[in-house]
């Protein structure tokens, strides 16, 4: 086998290469769809050149269909993969309409009206214009990462290529438009594929979608990375028990809360669970973690995103909520503690007694952070010395005691 003739394969092979390290992707981890989506794009793309190249199916008329039918297939899975990564799954509706008139101009440009030059300028430009159009999606998104922005680049150039690519490339391969009358005269098949093989237009696309197939390749991988990444970080800033964030999460959020004017007034609910130990003990640490689990879920109900929420540690827990001042707050803080009192709570067994001890604070002027959860705390601590089931409030003057509303309904 000639060095040219190596050189063709060594697309469909790196294709497939890629194709496996995008499924050990998603076999890693399933719930990245784009993964299965990317390893089925460059495959299809592989058996598509490998047809192209071994002349299978037999047939100028049915390989030109056929291998049409792959590479377009390998279009609209590599672009709707990248539009699932960015939750626009099923976005792609344009996308399959230009994909189903590829295929059609192709067979129309064999069969009907017979012009290998309209069938390349059909492919390249109508490929060209999915990359483009998925890449549009991709700018249209707000708050997008870096990662974001070069890949969505990356697409751009990527379908801008085809269209200067042909362009160009066609202008010099002067054979191409004697294929047809060649194929008429009777030709042999042969012949005609390496004279169509020998054309610039030819030679340029293996190289440039080899080049360019690599550099995409390697930027989906880097968009899969960073997913993971960041991942890896908001699980870091989640408490996965009661899906609320973490100290370290709420103490940054509710700096940026306490720093934004437009936030005030700003007031801060911190609860205790009473005598979590003996539920714990008493009914097992499972119930106790459903438990906390059932708290985080009722926590987030009562709260919207300009808050920041968090399960502080064990039983512990605060909100800090934006815009809301001491009434308000008292008022979250009451359907709470309803809530966890009188409710039903399928997690524990039906005679469990389930209270909980609140604070309540509004910023003062000037007040920082650790202040202010000081005061909570000491309001928290008066709660529980008052009983089960209380909520102390401060008073609305600096000068004034705080008050305590012994809200409990049991002994």
């Amino acid at each position: 086998m000639s060095e040219g003739r190596l050189y063709i394969f060594a697309g469909p092979i790196i294709s497939l290469l890629i194709a496996l390290v995008f499924l050990l992707v998603w076999l890693h981890d399933r719930e990245r769809r784009c993964g299965l989506y990317f390893a089925s794009a460059f495959c299809a793309y592989a058996l598509a050149a490998l047809m192209q190249i071994t002349g299978l199916p037999r047939g100028a008329g049915p390989n030109a269909v056929v291998s049409a039918i792959v590479y377009t297939f390998a279009v609209l899975t590599l672009v709707e993969g990248v539009l699932v990564r960015f939750g626009r799954a099923g976005s792609g509706r344009l996308l399959l309409v230009i994909a189903c008139g590829v295929v059609a101009l192709v067979f129309y440009f064999f069969y009907v009206d017979r012009d290998v030059v309209a069938r390349i300028y059909a492919q390249n430009f109508g490929y060209g214009l999915m990359f483009v159009i998925a890449a549009l999606q991709i700018f249209a998104i707000q708050r997008r990462r870096p990662i974001d922005r070069l890949l969505s680049w990356v697409f751009l150039v990527f379908g801008l290529h085809f269209f200067v690519r042909t362009v160009l490339t066609m202008h010099i391969s002067g054979d191409l438009f004697e294929i047809d009358r060649l194929r008429e005269s009777g030709a042999d098949p042969s012949d005609l594929a390496a004279l169509f093989r020998a054309t610039p237009f030819w030679q340029v696309l293996n190289f440039s979608l080899l080049i360019s197939g690599l550099l995409l390749a390697l930027a989906l991988l880097a968009s899969i990375a960073a997913d993971a990444i960041d991942e890896i970080r908001r699980e870091g800033r989640i408490d996965p028990l009661t899906g609320l964030g973490t100290h370290r999460a709420f103490m940054e959020r509710a700096a940026e809360i306490l720093a934004d004017p437009g936030a005030q007034p700003v007031t801060l609910v911190a609860f205790d669970m009473d005598r979590f130990k003996e539920i714990n003990d008493g009914f097992g640490h499972g119930s106790g973690d459903r438990l906390l689990s059932v708290i985080g879920g009722l926590i987030l109900q009562e709260t919207s995103p300009r808050d920041a929420t968090a399960r502080m540690g064990g039983e512990e827990f605060a909100m800090l909520l934006a815009r809301t001042n001491r009434v308000g707050a008292s008022r979250v803080a009451e359907r709470l503690r309803a809530e966890l009192e009188f409710a039903r709570l399928t997690v524990l067994p039906p005679h469990a007694v389930v209270t909980a001890s609140f604070g309540v604070v509004e910023q003062r002027e000037g007040e920082d952070l650790d202040r202010l959860l000081a005061r909570a705390d000491a309001l928290v601590a008066m709660a529980k010395q008052e009983g089960r089931g209380a909520l102390a409030t401060d008073a609305p003057s600096a000068g004034d005691a705080p008050e305590v509303d012994d809200l409990s309904r049991t002994a």
